[in-house]
């Protein structure tokens, strides 16, 4: 009995059930309404599309929205490095931009415009608080579930609700963002834009047997991979040297891009934010 007592005693030294975890598992977003904050506002040019019915279609222009979930069953709290930290569930989704009536891109403008007509483009929301329902549906294959703002409809709007007995609208209260905002406009770049979506560093995974390094820089990489990016507003800004210097190495070499001593500034009356009425 004394050797399974002492036994018994090691355990603890042998592991610490009582240790929490450092870092996190990233989980489904819950289903169900909460509120959210619109974080994230990126065009990143004509992207290559998925064909329909077996035809192929040609590039079109995308833009890449998060909303940052922030009621209290998607803020989850975990400790790093023995430091206790928070996080929101976040909602990304990609969409071609359109002025059809008909397109998903405009519907989800329409929910989230509720009436308000003096908005006349999406990224003026950007910082906004709204009420939202999360929804699930699975892969193809049924092994994955995902967590999205659409339904049959988008399912996105004011941060209010209404009593059903008394008909009274109460404005709900929306948590500012843990997250900084990003924006990026395709015809009206500015560095300070592009700082907003520089990803620093980089990760290593395997390809076909062998450990490659890739940046974590993914959404500049993808707006610089656009088929509209030669010739483009963009394309002048990164070439002039104005944000050369927040590119990785390998983004540099691709484009050619050499820093220069002198970066030249974006032109002050091309600010988008006083265009978009956010300044």
């Amino acid at each position: 009995m004394t050797d399974l007592m002492n036994q018994i005693n090691n355990a603890a030294e042998l592991t610490d059930q009582t240790a929490v975890s450092t870092g996190f598992t990233r989980e489904v977003a819950p289903a169900g309404f909460t509120t959210a904050r619109f974080v994230s506002y990126i065009e990143v040019g004509k992207q290559p599309q998925r064909p329909y019915q077996g035809v192929e279609k040609p590039d079109a222009h995308e833009v890449r929205l998060t909303f940052e979930l922030n009621g209290p069953k998607h803020i989850t709290e975990y400790e790093y490095d023995g430091e206790k930290k928070t996080r929101s569930n976040l909602i990304h989704i990609t969409n071609t931009i359109s002025n059809s009536e008909k397109s998903n891109f405009y519907k989800l403008l329409q929910k989230m415009r509720y009436g308000r007509n003096n908005i006349k483009h999406m990224a003026q929301m950007l910082g906004e608080g709204f009420l939202v329902k999360v929804t699930h549906n699975k892969s193809k294959d049924g092994t994955k579930t995902y967590a999205n703002l659409k339904s049959d409809v988008w399912d996105i709007g004011e941060p209010a609700t209404t009593n059903p007995v008394t008909n009274e609208t109460s404005i709900l209260a929306v948590p500012e963002a843990t997250q900084p905002l990003q924006l990026l406009l395709w015809n009206l770049p500015t560095t300070e834009q592009w700082e907003t979506i520089f990803i620093d560093g980089e990760y290593t995974r395997e390809v076909d047997g062998k450990q490659v390094t890739k940046s974590k820089n993914f959404i500049q990489e993808l707006a610089m991979s656009a088929s509209n990016f030669q010739g483009s507003p963009l394309e002048a800004l990164v070439m002039g040297g104005t944000v050369a210097e927040l590119m990785t190495p390998s983004a540099r070499s691709g484009l050619g891009v050499e820093l220069v001593e002198a970066p030249v500034e974006a032109p002050a009356d091309e600010d988008p934010l006083a265009a978009l009425g956010l300044a």
